[in-house]
C-alpha cells in the first residue's frame, strides 16, 4: 500500500458555502490556508480542512473528522451532514500506507449501511452491514481459512484482507465518480478550499483510545449477524 487519504464524499451535490459548511458542523474559529488539487488535499495535514466538489460530490478531507467515522453509531459530524444533506450518501474513506489502514463507512437516510476497516497488525477490525456491489468483484476471489479471509488475486498468490484494503477503497470511490480511485486521474484536477482549524471540534462518537478498553469487553456479546468487531481501533501514527 502506497496511498494515504482521508476524506467525506457526500452525494448529489453541486455548490457548496465551505465557510459556511465548517460553522454547521461546529468550527468557530478557522482560517483560510491556500486552495490545493485533490493529490494534495487529500492527505491533509492535522488541523487541515480541505472542502470542494467534484463530479456532483461534496469532498471533505480531514483526520480530525474522518477519524470518528468507524464505528456502528453514527458520529456527531455523521449526524449533521446526514442533517444538511438528507437525499446524499455520506461516505467516509481513509487510507494510512505506514500500517496498512483502510476503511471506509457509508450513510443512508441517517443509517450506517456498510462500515469496514482494518489494518496490517490488527487485521480487519470492524465489518457491519451486507456487502456492496462495488466489493463483489474482489469479495468473490476471496475464502475464508482458518477463520481469516483469503484473496487470491492473480497466479493464485493469498493476500491477506489489509493487502487488498485499497483495492477496496478504490472500488468504493466509483460508487461516487464512476471511476476506481488509481484510475481516476480527474480527480488530481480539481481544487479544495482550505482551512486551518485551532481546535478540534470534539464528537460524541468516543475516540479510538477512550473506545479500546469498553470494546475489549463487549467485543463477543456485541457480535451478531452482519456485524463482526475484532478488535478496537485507535491511531497508529
Amino acid at each position: 500500500m502506497g496511498w494515504k487519504a482521508a476524506s467525506i464524499i457526500i452525494s448529489n451535490v453541486t455548490t457548496v458555502d465551505a465557510e459556511k459548511l465548517l460553522q454547521e458542523l461546529g468550527f468557530e474559529q478557522f482560517t483560510t490556508i491556500d486552495d490545493e488539487p485533490y493529490d494534495v488535499a487529500v492527505y491533509p495535514e492535522k488541523c487541515q480542512i480541505f472542502i470542494g466538489v467534484y463530479k456532483n460530490n461534496l469532498i471533505i478531507s480531514s483526520w480530525e473528522i474522518t477519524d470518528h467515522s468507524f464505528g456502528k453509531e453514527l458520529s456527531t459530524f455523521e449526524q449533521k451532514l446526514s442533517n444538511l444533506f438528507p437525499a446524499s450518501e455520506i461516505c467516509t474513506i481513509q487510507l494510512h500506507s505506514g500500517v496498512n489502514h483502510w476503511g471506509y463507512a457509508i450513510v443512508k437516510n441517517g443509517e450506517k449501511i456498510r462500515v469496514r476497516c482494518g489494518n496490517a497488525d490488527q487485521g480487519t477490525i470492524i465489518e457491519l452491514g451486507e456487502p456492496l456491489l462495488e466489493e463483489q468483484e474482489l469479495l468473490s476471489k476471496s475464502e475464508i481459512k482458518d477463520g481469516r479471509r483469503i484473496y487470491h488475486l492473480r497466479d493464485d498468490e493469498p493476500y491477506e484482507e489489509d493487502q487488498v484494503g485499497e483495492n477496496f477503497v478504490s472500488s468504493i470511490w466509483a460508487r461516487y465518480t464512476g471511476k476506481e480511485f488509481f484510475e481516476d486521474e480527474d480527480m488530481f484536477e480539481f481544487m479544495l478550499s482550505g482551512f486551518n482549524t485551532t481546535k478540534a471540534v470534539s464528537s460524541t462518537q468516543p475516540t479510538h483510545k477512550q473506545q479500546s478498553a469498553s470494546n475489549q469487553q463487549s467485543v463477543t456479546d456485541q457480535q451478531s449477524e452482519n456485524t463482526n468487531v475484532t478488535k478496537p481501533w485507535w491511531k497508529f501514527w
